[in-house]
């Protein structure tokens, strides 16, 4: 009964339901499209099913009186600092991040994003694999070295998706297509790529200092056995970092300091000057501020809707109507506007990702970066299939009824206090 009488008040009163539902639809679809770029970054998503366990190190420091040298890592750091611990369930190293040339057996040329990867990485990343699968260990071999792409960059250099057993050409080196993916989103920092090669590759032709043997090109992600082993993890590599000090540090000369050790989302802010925590109460009141706008204007507009209606009410409590009865009715007409404006607001949402997804991307932290260039890669921000997460509407349901409740509550207390002589008198006035 109170829905058809919410209906019937919303036709009857076209304008007003409609100032109503736009209000609603556009500050759900800012939340909605704010917390759906969040989600992607921080919450476990394909085809970082496994962020609240993964762990990064990707710097390091050497010192000695005469000076200090810092870089990036390569894989002797996860030889010799993670295999054995039992906390770590495998590990990987990527080197690279850069655009480089590839080329196909006609010689047409395109550029690509593109990373080196061990073994293990197609083991921590759940890649959608649309044909063929990882590299094999065969494939890690210099000599027959097999390459996964991603479904555009096939398309855009080969002509066709399904280009398992086509060969490219980088730096000179032919590469074995042995797998195409579906394109990983930048959403995704430490899966993302457009090509991915043998870490192997890498390593063999790559300069290092045998004094500091650590520094390389990359960076280790070890995959934990649990999302509350970091402190543990972290101290027992610190333990073998001083074992190793104490063995090689008089010989060699330099001491080894790993700073650059974080869970997946405190590498994400490793270069941002906010905290995750700081970042967490920025979003949240970001939200808050998006939703306070129209929650003070829907309120006072169900407030002089409110006035408007006092006749109505003091014929209805003349006749035996009680504040419940009236308060319900109220907020289950506000609950219906405020319903539609919120599945209005999920499609606007949707084009709003869709359309201004360059700049939604900037109101999270950023840490892809082109190696060479410097310059953010021309790919896509997210994965349209996060919009698609069952949490993110319980999130707006709950906003949904949040809405609701301030903006009608209020209005329908005033309108049950209301006097009943006072509230029909105000049809003569």
């Amino acid at each position: 009964m109170y829905l058809r009488q919410g209906w019937y008040g919303l036709r009857a009163n076209r304008v007003y339901s409609a100032v109503f539902i736009i209000g609603t639809a556009f500050s759900m679809a800012l939340v909605m499209a704010f917390l759906t770029v969040l989600s992607a970054r921080l919450v476990n998503t394909r085809p970082e099913m496994h962020r609240d366990r993964t762990m990064v190190i990707y710097n390091v420091w050497y010192s000695r009186d005469a000076g200090q040298m810092s870089g990036m890592v390569n894989s002797g750091i996860g030889k010799v600092f993670l295999e054995g611990l039992p906390e770590v369930e495998r590990w990987t190293t990527v080197y690279g991040g850069s655009s480089m040339m590839m080329e196909n057996m006609e010689g047409d040329a395109r550029h690509a994003y593109t990373v080196y990867t061990g073994l293990d990485f197609w083991k921590i990343f759940d890649m959608d694999f649309l044909y063929g699968g990882p590299v094999s260990e065969n494939g890690t071999d210099i000599n027959t070295p097999e390459a996964v792409i991603s479904e555009s960059f096939a398309v855009r250099l080969l002509g066709r998706a399904d280009a398992v057993g086509e060969k490219i050409v980088c730096n000179d080196k032919e590469y074995k297509v042995c797998g195409v993916v579906r394109d990983v989103p930048m959403s995704a920092v430490l899966a993302f790529s457009e090509v991915w090669l043998p870490s192997s590759v890498y390593e063999a032709s790559a300069q290092r200092n045998p004094k500091c043997e650590f520094l390389g090109g990359g960076m280790v992600i070890a995959l934990l056995h649990g999302s509350r082993n970091f402190a543990g993890v972290e101290q027992a590599i610190r333990d073998k970092v001083a074992i190793y000090n104490s063995n090689t540090g008089e010989t060699e000369g330099w001491t080894l300091d790993i700073r650059g050790m974080s869970s997946y989302r405190q590498y994400l802010f490793a270069w941002s000057e906010l905290s995750p925590s700081a970042y967490a109460w920025l979003g949240l009141g970001v939200v808050l501020l998006v939703l306070l706008v129209p929650l003070i204007n829907l309120s006072g507009m169900v407030n002089s809707r409110m006035e408007a209606r006092l006749p109505e009410f003091g014929t209805r409590k003349a006749f035996g109507a009680n504040a419940r009865s009236i308060t319900v009715q109220i907020v289950w007409e506000n609950l219906l506007m405020t319903f539609i404006g919120g599945v209005l607001g999920l499609l606007l949402s949707w084009l709003m990702i869709g359309i201004f997804s360059r700049q939604l991307n900037a109101l999270v932290p950023e840490v892809i970066v082109d190696f060479h260039t410097g310059r953010i890669p021309d790919a896509a921000y997210f994965d349209f299939r996060n919009f698609f997460d069952i949490r993110l509407y319980l999130v707006m349901m709950l906003i949904i009824l949040v809405l609701n409740l301030l903006s009608a509550i209020i209005p329908a207390m005033k309108v049950v206090r209301n006097p009943i002589a006072e509230s029909l008198n105000r049809k003569k006035q």
